[in-house]
């Protein structure tokens, strides 16, 4: 197959890239990512794929290094459920492994959903498990929703820890 294109930009999401990898495996460009962090987009599967931010699995592996230092042994992972988010989540799962520590509870969010409903839903089942250390890996949208109804719930004072990744500077940025 001939082409003229030398390479591709984009894309700004970890599901997207993964999409796109295959066609520039194929077409023998490299893709070049911004802002693609999931950790399972790797060299030797996909060669043309060129990340220039950081994988998850350091960010995952600082998290990791956070709850070990303050000597938590379970977290509750609550993370959009894509791609992005399982494959970010399993990176932490194996980072805290390393320390022995675990996720004790696992809450995905559907793509897309960030109706209040469904979070509370969620939020209500995470508030009844023992652990009060939750890390969100979500997306900007999502995680503000996520922090709006805990608020609500009672579950950003005392007794609860909140780790966000790296979505929330984004937000941030943003503002």
């Amino acid at each position: 197959m001939e082409t003229d294109i030398v390479a591709i930009l984009g894309p700004q999401s970890s599901v997207v890239a993964h999409i796109i990898t295959h066609v520039a495996n194929e077409l023998h460009v490299p893709l070049l990512s911004f802002a693609s962090t999931d950790p399972t987009l790797a060299s030797l599967q996909f060669p043309y794929f060129v990340r220039t931010t950081q994988s998850d699995f350091y960010q995952m592996s600082a998290v990791a290094e956070i709850v070990e230092h303050y000597g938590w042994k379970e977290v509750t992972a609550i993370y959009i459920d894509d791609d992005y988010g399982r494959n970010g989540i399993s990176a932490l799962n194996d980072r805290l492994a390393e320390r022995r520590c675990k996720i004790s509870y696992k809450a995905g969010i559907p793509p897309g959903s960030v109706e209040k409903g469904r979070i509370m839903d969620l939020l209500v089942k995470v508030a009844l498990m023992e652990a009060r250390v939750i890390v969100l890996h979500a997306n900007p949208d999502s995680g503000l929703m996520v922090f709006f109804v805990a608020q609500y719930l009672g579950m950003m004072g005392n007794g609860y820890v909140w780790i966000a990744t790296d979505w929330l500077s984004s937000v941030l940025d943003s503002v």
